[in-house]
């Protein structure tokens, strides 16, 4: 267990009007759950403009004391899922996040998906809707770069203090350390289907459907070559094809490179960006539990 326990904040309260409520419903929509990047804080979120539901997001608990996760991100994931049932119980939910937070994002949907097989037909599941990967890379690599792959260097506000860096830069380190040893989930087929992707127990996908967020620009660095982050930035989907052709729904591309998506001049359109990926979410959820004669919270009213 973690010295420190992992907590869900609210970033963004749902405000309940008839401009928001594109459902035509009495519930809130399916809350957002974002998920800390690398750098081990969910800063950069509390900066997007408004979603239209609740938003929650989740620290690094180790980022202070800079603990090492010894079972590596299931177990981060582990831990977030129960921070996350502690405040969502049951209902539908969409997770993401930004980079490292997407990968989590992933190892908790088999997790969550695991659970939610071996629970009784009775029992109120939370049920996972849907993914929003935020620029985040697939960390298989099938070929070498054509360019040499070099370090980028970060860049600081003249206000950051040097131990936010040095907690940041060990977020950091930790976080390349778990993905290095990350086996990326396999998920557990409920019909005949083989390896194709499939509709699950209570009408959603296992996987569930997933929108990836991504950068059209290259970081630039000092030096002839690539940031590590752009090994697959010509790749539509970031590399993911190679761990399962299906896996991605849909892609939507976003100005900037990998850092300046949540710069004050790409922030609105990252807003915007994810705005439209929640809908995307919800109109699939949508038409699958209407195919199956199913009812949840993104079900018109």
């Amino acid at each position: 267990m973690p010295d420190v326990v992992a907590k869900v904040a609210l970033i963004q309260p749902y405000k309940h009007s008839p401009a928001t409520n594109v459902w035509n419903r009495s519930a809130p929509p399916a809350p957002l759950v974002l998920i800390h990047d690398g750098g081990g804080t969910t800063f950069c979120y509390h900066f997007l403009g408004y979603l239209g539901r609740p938003v929650y997001g989740i620290d690094n608990p180790h980022y202070d004391s800079g603990k090492a996760w010894e079972g590596g991100i299931p177990e981060m994931a582990r831990e977030y899922l129960k921070a996350i049932k502690g405040v969502i119980s049951s209902g539908d939910f969409i997770i993401g996040g930004w980079s490292f937070g997407g990968l989590i994002s992933l190892e908790l949907a088999r997790q969550l998906q695991e659970e939610n097989t071996k629970a009784p037909k009775w029992f109120k599941k939370l049920r996972l809707i849907g993914i929003i990967m935020i620029d985040t890379v697939c960390p298989l690599v099938q070929t070498a770069s054509l360019l040499p792959v070099v370090d980028h260097s970060m860049e600081w506000s003249k206000h950051t203090r040097q131990e936010t860096k040095d907690r940041i830069m060990r977020c950091f380190a930790e976080a390349m350390r778990m993905v290095s040893k990350w086996e990326l989930p396999v998920w557990t087929p409920s019909n005949d289907s083989g390896n194709s992707l499939h509709e699950v127990e209570g009408g959603l996908r296992n996987p569930p459907p997933i929108i990836l967020l991504r950068a059209q620009d290259y970081v630039p660095v000092a030096q002839e070559g690539i940031s590590r982050i752009d090994i697959h930035r010509r790749d539509s989907l970031l590399g993911w094809g190679m761990y399962h052709e299906d896996i991605i729904t849909k892609a939507i591309d976003i100005p900037g490179h990998h850092f300046s998506i949540f710069s004050a001049g790409n922030l609105s359109t990252t807003t915007e960006a994810i705005k439209a990926a929640l809908c995307e979410l919800e109109l699939i959820c949508s038409s699958l539990l209407s195919k199956n004669g199913l009812q949840g919270s993104v079900q018109k009213e």
